[in-house]
């Protein structure tokens, strides 16, 4: 299926995949991309225009079954999507890198890492470049910027393997 999202007045997203869960804030999406199902996305509902399960999506839940991939939809532990801090919360514990997208500000953010610290108004994260560097300190996102968390996705689980801390000056 599709999802149509509407991050802000001028920006416009899509998502595929399977929806696993819902709450009143948050939905809980196995993504595909390409007959491949491939980690997980948590958006907010209030974002959601428009579910599209037409036609098309449905000879592609046909593919899916076809290729072995429509077996893999669903997840293996739980994840609290109450809110961003349950949410939050539940892949710390699972000591699950992520990816928060803030989609619909003027300057497009993208953090990828650690979960640090979940504090009342903001998330922490200990962002890694795209050379696979730790920033010295946490970046800080706040809730309501948050349109898109990743999870559990294979581009994050493989770059993470390959992170690395900076060597310390010598002086």
């Amino acid at each position: 299926m599709k999802i149509f999202r509407q991050v802000s007045k001028d920006t416009s997203e899509t998502s595929n995949g399977y929806i696993l869960d819902f709450s009143d804030e948050l939905l809980l999406l196995h993504e595909t991309e390409d007959f491949i199902v491939d980690g997980y996305t948590v958006i907010p509902i209030a974002q959601i225009k428009k579910i599209r399960f037409n036609k098309s999506d449905r000879y592609f839940d046909k593919m899916m079954k076809w290729e072995n991939e429509f077996e893999k939809v669903g997840i293996n532990y739980t994840v609290n999507i109450k809110n961003w801090k349950t949410l939050f919360t539940s892949l710390q514990e699972k000591e699950l890198n992520v990816i928060v997208e803030c989609e619909a500000s003027k300057v497009y953010e993208f953090t990828i890492g650690p979960i640090e610290k979940i504090g009342k108004k903001y998330i922490y994260l200990n962002y890694f470049d795209a050379a696979g560097y730790f920033d010295d300190c946490s970046s800080s996102i706040d809730y309501p910027s948050i349109t898109r968390v990743a999870f559990d996705t294979q581009y994050i689980n493989v770059f993470s393997k390959y992170t690395r801390h900076r060597k310390a000056k010598s002086n």
